[in-house]
């Protein structure tokens, strides 16, 4: 199949996972620099709700924080990769990169839900939706709507 016939869909799918990767990339650019800088913050200033946020994350513990933030850095770098074989309709830098960040997205959204406590954002919210949905619908694109589109 050569470049005319590039499905739209699949150029579509490019396009969000470059966005989300983009996303991706900018909350882990944030969450970087809340970590250099959450031992400076002044907790006894803050509000009974916002220490309570504050203490929970500092409980958490920094190897789960690496662990979700490796999962992170590691999905979104799948993402940009997945989305360039997308537009090269490559079967393993494409489909096979796309299904290995659709799986491990699925597994850190489960584990960012059972990680992080209520008070934390966690548990099955819209992030926790979002985190699922997009993956499985990546699953299902790859695997049946443009399996055949992926010839090399």
């Amino acid at each position: 199949m050569n470049e005319e016939q590039r499905p739209g869909g699949l150029i579509a799918l490019a396009v969000l996972n470059f966005v989300f990767a983009g996303f991706g990339f900018l909350n882990l650019l944030l969450f970087a620099g809340f970590l250099a800088i959450k031992d400076k913050i002044p907790v006894e200033e803050m509000k009974e709700a916002q220490r309570t946020q504050f203490e929970a994350f500092d409980e958490m513990g920094v190897p789960v924080l690496v662990m979700l933030i490796g999962f992170q850095l590691v999905a979104g770098i799948l993402q940009l990769v997945s989305g360039i074989g997308y537009l090269k309709q490559k079967k393993i830098l494409g489909r096979m990169m796309g299904n290995g960040y659709a799986v491990l997205s699925i597994v850190s959204s489960i584990a960012s839900g059972m990680t992080f406590t209520g008070e934390m954002g966690g548990g099955f919210n819209i992030a926790t939706m979002i985190g699922l949905i997009y993956p499985m619908v990546t699953l299902f694109l790859l695997n049946v709507t443009f399996a055949d589109d992926f010839p090399n």
